[in-house]
């Protein structure tokens, strides 16, 4: 007799971070906060000191009515620390590291790049750290984004499973994505340069579990879109095992869900958590603004070359 599958309890600890400079307010008990009470650009330095640590807490921050212009976008982003190399775009003029992500309302797609469960670009030899997603314009409903946060669902795996996974590596490849995209849209799809797109290819081997390089708290690094294979297993072994951990992880009680309006801006861990944008907003035109924030270990890599 096999249990019916039931929604996870036991930990959830997605409590208000505590602070004298804003206030925030969970959006649920996964993951996720809004916070209140300041404007990205007037914030202290020491107010962005735990700006940083309520982020690393909640996973995911979101602020309503900031209205930030490119340049205050890209300013703030620079006081997170050095930007990320991004595989997809050149930026908006003027504005390098400002990548617009942008659907017409006449435009009609199959599938859009980011409709799939993903982290931003694990294909690389370092992932970006932290992604800042910023709204100008959005349908009046759908065009939504979903997280999950995969720290909170390694730790409902059973001790035993989190011990058989624990040394496994797994491939990050955008092979899939790309045949998946180019099928359903019927035209071949390349990243902004030949380089970059070789490297999206190849991808590179990370370990299946990492530990936050700020907060040494363990997840599961995970991904429905670009993980391709694990590490000495056949397709048909991997396969089954990736599938189950994306199934279990973007679990509604693991999971928050945003619902964008103008002005708005939301920052997430990439480190440990996947999203979401569905392509479900036909009809209506979305504007989008993004800026990436490289990891600790890959500036210390630039830094020493």
């Amino acid at each position: 007799m096999w249990e019916v599958r039931v929604t996870p309890c036991g930990e959830f600890d997605n409590a208000p971070f505590e602070s004298s400079h804003f206030e925030t307010r969970p959006l649920t008990s996964a993951m996720g906060a809004e916070v209140v009470g300041v404007r990205l650009p007037e914030l202290s330095d020491e107010g962005l000191e735990d700006f940083k640590q309520a982020l690393y807490h909640h996973k995911m921050l979101y602020l309503k009515g900031q209205d930030l212009s490119h340049a205050e976008h890209e300013a703030f982003a620079a006081r997170l620390g050095p930007f990320a190399v991004d595989a997809y775009t050149q930026g908006v003029p003027g504005h390098r590291e400002v990548h617009p992500i942008i659907k017409e309302a006449d435009q009609k797609a199959a599938s859009l790049f980011g409709g799939g469960w993903h982290t931003d670009s694990p294909f690389l030899a370092e992932p970006p750290a932290v992604t800042f997603l910023r709204c100008v314009e959005c349908p009046p409903y759908g065009g939504d984004t979903s997280w999950a946060n995969c720290a909170l669902a390694l730790r409902h795996l059973s001790e035993t499973y989190r011990e058989m996974i624990r040394p496994l590596k797994v491939w990050m490849s955008a092979v899939n994505n790309f045949a998946t995209q180019e099928k359903l849209m019927g035209k071949a799809i390349q990243f902004a340069d030949a380089e970059r797109h070789a490297e999206g290819i190849r991808g590179h081997i990370h370990p299946l579990l990492k530990r936050h390089p700020e907060t040494g708290e363990e997840s599961l690094n995970i991904c429905d879109t670009y993980a391709a294979g694990i590490e000495g297993m056949t397709t048909h072994e991997a396969k089954p095992l990736l599938d189950f951990l994306v199934q279990h992880a973007t679990q509604h009680a693991f999971t928050c869900r945003l619902r964008w309006e103008p002005g708005m801006v939301a920052m997430w861990d990439n480190r440990c958590t996947m999203h979401l944008g569905p392509n479900d907003y036909d009809g209506y035109r979305r504007e989008m603004y993004r800026t990436t924030t490289a990891s600790t270990s890959s500036v210390k890599e630039r830094a020493a070359a």
